[in-house]
């Protein structure tokens, strides 16, 4: 085998023109899945044959091998080994000429279609494995020919062209930050990309039996995915802009609330994944007035089926097993932002997550419904993933510490109040409207004495384990428990804080000094948990 890849090589690289379209027809079967090409590098074989199909590329009386070439080029551009060396700007202006994106191409129909794709194939290939690439001035310089082509898409274009081109676009604002703002200041590339999935979106909203293709899903999705580059950071924008994230989120509202035969999923992550990005000011479109008031998604007469979907997406999401805080913090991130931006979505979406308390004989997180399934990720070993949890239902909480203990129970709330300097402290008032939405149930009312504010639910009473003792027993049982601390905290294996004045702990240097703040470090309930 490897004697015939040699020799098929050397047919590429010096062999007769009859005998390189021979070969390489050969060479696309043999190396269709290959990423590396280790054989490539004893003889230079891998300039040489880079150059050879280059030769080829070139010459416009073989232009039936145009294609062939650069499918090889394509495949070749898999492997990073010299990829750098192997780029001129030359060898740019051939791809981007082939790919329809120089001036002499403007203008032009794209009539060699196979020519054209494999062209945008390879500036994928070539974008993903190399910096020279991606910083390349030459391809930068093609971005207007390229956004022009974007801007004036319609159904006579092929999708795998439409396809690559905003892969290549993805890519670009992915890996070089600096075309951001070229794209989207300079050549206005984001109103046109906006103007796809609302043409998109409107087709659907007009005829909501139209039969949805895949490859349109997944070009939307390609367009959803080059937006969130384009406006990562855009929480500093002025009026004008402000109207055009608006209509954007207008749009999404649009995407979220129509079912698709294939690819929900996706097309839903990346939605939550651009919504993630969008200031808090221009939110407000993702509810609307509601056009059914008996629907069972309107809440205070507005359309809250957006959201909805964004919950179940949720609870998709905490069915995960791998990759858990990529899979899960982006919804939690756009759910916490929008709790946050407006008021009557913090409502419902706290309806839906901590409903009024009526099973208070079980612990938060026991059991299968949200509450207790975000409870659970309360004490995570993934402290990323944990703060966000405990970010959005402190904020469904109104950032009430005692309605949050309500809730969640003090035990899986410490971690979030002692990292916000809340413990022991005197709450400050918050920004929230005072009308309470937190009516207490009969249940909650008949057992509220007897719930554990550590646990969260309701404990008998048990017995006492001093009870029998003399008191010297007492102070013996005692003093071996102080002892014990003691030795651990000298170990290192713990280690006792008391409550600083900024309501963060600070370490002590021996446990009897938690003696002298006790009064102070006690967890006092108020006798109404409601507002």
């Amino acid at each position: 085998m490897e004697k015939n890849a040699d020799e098929l090589i050397l047919k590429l690289i010096s062999g007769t023109y009859e005998e390189f379209c021979e070969s390489i027809v050969v060479f696309l079967k043999v190396y269709d899945k290959k990423t590396s090409f280790e054989e490539l590098d004893s003889t230079s074989s891998r300039e040489k044959l880079w150059n050879r199909l280059f030769y080829y590329l070139t010459d416009y009386v073989h232009i039936d091998q145009h294609h062939h070439c650069l499918a090889a080029l394509r495949i070749l551009s898999r492997d990073k080994t010299k990829l750098n060396d192997l780029i001129t700007d030359d060898v740019i202006k051939i791809i981007l000429q082939n790919a329809g994106l120089t001036k002499i191409c403007e203008g032009e129909q794209i009539l060699c279609t196979i020519v054209t794709i494999e062209s945008l194939k390879l500036l994928c290939n070539l974008l993903f494995n190399s910096t020279k690439m991606q910083h390349s001035k030459i391809l930068i310089s093609s971005l207007p020919y390229l956004v022009e082509r974007v801007k004036n898409y319609t159904d006579d274009i092929p999708n795998d062209v439409k396809l690559f081109d905003l892969r290549i676009l993805f890519l670009l604002t992915a890996l070089n930050t600096s075309t951001r703002n070229i794209i989207k200041t300079e050549l206005y590339g984001d109103a046109y990309l906006i103007k796809i999935i609302e043409e998109f979106a409107e087709q659907n909203q007009k005829n909501k039996t139209r039969v949805v293709k895949a490859e349109e899903i997944t070009i939307v999705c390609e367009v959803l995915k080059v937006l969130f580059n384009l406006y990562i950071h855009s929480d500093d924008i002025g009026v004008e802009d402000q109207e055009k994230l608006k209509n954007l989120v207008l749009i999404l509202y649009k995407l979220l609330t129509f079912k698709y035969p294939m690819q929900q999923d996706d097309i839903e992550s990346n939605i939550v994944n651009l919504l993630t990005v969008i200031p808090y000011s221009c939110y407000i479109p993702i509810v609307q007035a509601a056009e059914n008031k008996d629907c069972k998604d309107v809440f205070q007469e507005m359309d809250m089926s957006a959201i909805c979907v964004l919950l179940k997406f949720l609870e998709k999401r905490l069915e995960c097993k791998t990759h858990i805080l990529e899979n899960f913090s982006p919804i939690v991130t756009v759910l916490v932002r929008l709790v946050k931006s407006e008021k009557i979505i913090r409502k419902y979406i706290r309806l839906q997550i901590l409903p009024p308390l009526k099973d208070v004989t079980h612990r938060p997180e026991e059991g299968a419904t949200l509450r207790a399934k975000l409870c659970k990720l309360l004490t995570s070993p993934i402290t990323q993933l944990r703060d966000l949890v405990a970010e959005l239902l402190f904020v469904l909480c109104k950032e009430n510490v005692n309605r949050m203990v309500k809730y969640t129970g003090y035990g899986n709330a410490a971690g979030m109040f002692a990292a916000k300097g809340l413990l022991g402290r005197e709450q400050v008032e918050t920004t929230y409207s005072s009308d309470s939405e937190d009516s207490e149930t009969e249940e909650y009312q008949k057992y509220k004495e007897q719930i554990n504010p550590v646990t969260g639910c309701l404990e008998h009473p048990k017995p006492n384990p001093f009870e029998g003792m003399t008191e010297e027993q007492k102070e013996y049982e005692a003093l071996k428990l102080v002892n014990l601390v003691d030795k651990l905290t000298k170990e290192g294996v713990v280690r006792p804080c008391r409550i600083g004045d900024d309501g963060k702990p600070e370490p002590i240097e021996h446990v009897l000094e938690l003696q002298n703040e006790l009064p102070k470090q006690q967890y006092g309930r108020k006798d109404s948990d409601s507002e």
